[in-house]
């Protein structure tokens, strides 16, 4: 691994930038297992410190490599050549997807009504539906976070699934999507906080979702 640079995200995973998701996530698998604490080799060669600060390396790397929107900005800084180091940081690169994020969905400024003391009625129509529906996609969910209220910002509170993520989901855009397993967990962890059957709803949007990668 090379750290000289220690945001060269491409040089700590051993990939080129022309690399696809199932290659990233292959080199993100080899390199953890590479660095994982329980590799005596690893022990011979660098201090616990040393090898701890390799697996963070190898986590961000992967977080921002392995999300479309975070690797856009992320090669976009390293190609103008004008961003400082810090620029090119986890950290940052969240922050200028969220300023993204919120330039493309800007808040809708209402007027509330006075609240009411008792909570808003249940559509027991739709409740109903939900409770026995087999079949669920993107649109799906939407609907339901839509019907319990919740915005993506709320959503991610709940879940930690960062916003455009869960945007993706409900696209079922897998451009903007990791590799099928943290999708999965992604959907059981939405459904999970909606109130839904997890198990149902990952199955059966995962079955529509091959599909459309196939397609």
């Amino acid at each position: 691994m090379n750290t000289e640079n220690r945001h060269n995200y491409y040089e700590i995973l051993d990939l080129t930038e022309n690399a696809t998701q199932q290659e990233i996530y292959a080199a993100y698998e080899k390199a953890k297992m590479t660095y994982s604490a329980e590799n005596k080799a690893l022990h011979s060669v660098f201090s616990s410190d040393e090898a701890s600060a390799l697996r963070t390396l190898v986590e961000e790397a992967y977080e921002v490599l392995s999300n479309n929107t975070y690797r856009n900005i992320y090669e976009k800084r390293m190609l103008a050549n004008t961003f400082a180091e810090d620029d090119l940081s986890v950290e940052a690169i969240k922050t200028a997807s969220a300023n993204l994020f919120e330039r493309a969905n800007p808040p809708t400024i209402t007027t509330q009504a006075p609240q009411s003391s008792h909570a808003p009625a249940k559509d027991l129509e739709f409740e109903n539906e939900i409770a026995n529906k087999k079949e669920w996609n993107g649109a799906d969910l939407k609907k339901v976070r839509e019907y319990r209220d919740l915005s993506f910002d709320e959503l991610t509170d709940i879940t930690k699934i960062n916003p455009w993520y869960i945007a993706a989901l409900e696209e079922m855009d897998p451009a903007n999507l990791p590799v099928e397993v943290f999708v999965r967990g992604y959907v059981v962890q939405i459904a999970k906080a909606l109130g839904l059957k997890d198990k149902i709803v990952a199955d059966s949007y995962m079955r529509l979702f091959r599909k459309k990668i196939e397609n």
